[in-house]
């Protein structure tokens, strides 16, 4: 192959690497032509960005963890008023959902995040329906199908199946609870 191929085809490789960086073509497209024009041999592969991702989902898993505890600990072992408790588990739910973005732009998966933030939705809920309601069964029972509800269409909607699942199992579980 001519010198002149070979840097044709090295200024290519380069250009699809920085598309693919700046995510100006979708990255199924990148890695195609990227192994079209390399044959399949790309000397230069990038595995810090992946090491980084790794990073990046373990963070996110050990924060959504800690958050999660720390509400369990406000909710149940301290004498808080149920306002500050609600403020509390509040603030901790708008900081999953920056998390969130933050992680969504970076292109790093978050469902832990997710989870993490549909079970404080779920416990802050039934704070506040116990504190008004005075823990009535059957407003209990509604609102722990409402968060049901909720999780089925996040999971049709987002195509997450493990949302969809839950939901449907936690209205047939309540279901089952009120008729037995």
């Amino acid at each position: 192959m001519s010198k002149s191929k070979q840097g044709r085809e090295a200024v290519i490789v380069n250009e699809i690497k920085f598309w693919k960086q700046n995510n100006m073509l979708p990255d199924q497209y990148c890695d195609y032509l990227l192994a079209l024009y390399t044959n399949g041999n790309d000397p230069i592969q990038d595995t810090t960005a992946d090491k980084r991702n790794s990073n990046h989902s373990i963070t996110a898993i050990l924060l959504s963890a800690f958050i999660i505890s720390f509400s369990l600990f406000v909710i149940y072992f301290t004498e808080l008023s149920v306002v500050l408790q609600t403020a509390i588990l509040t603030g901790f739910v708008v900081s999953l959902f920056g998390m969130r973005i933050y992680y969504t732009k970076k292109k790093i998966s978050t469902p832990f995040i997710h989870i993490a933030a549909a079970f404080l939705i779920l416990i802050l809920s039934l704070n506040i329906s116990e504190s008004l309601f005075d823990g009535s069964r059957s407003v209990t029972y509604a609102v722990l199908i409402l968060n049901c509800i909720l999780w089925m269409i996040l999971g049709w909607k987002r195509k997450l199946l493990y949302f969809t699942l839950s939901g449907a199992l936690g209205i047939l579980i309540i279901l089952f609870s009120i008729l037995r």
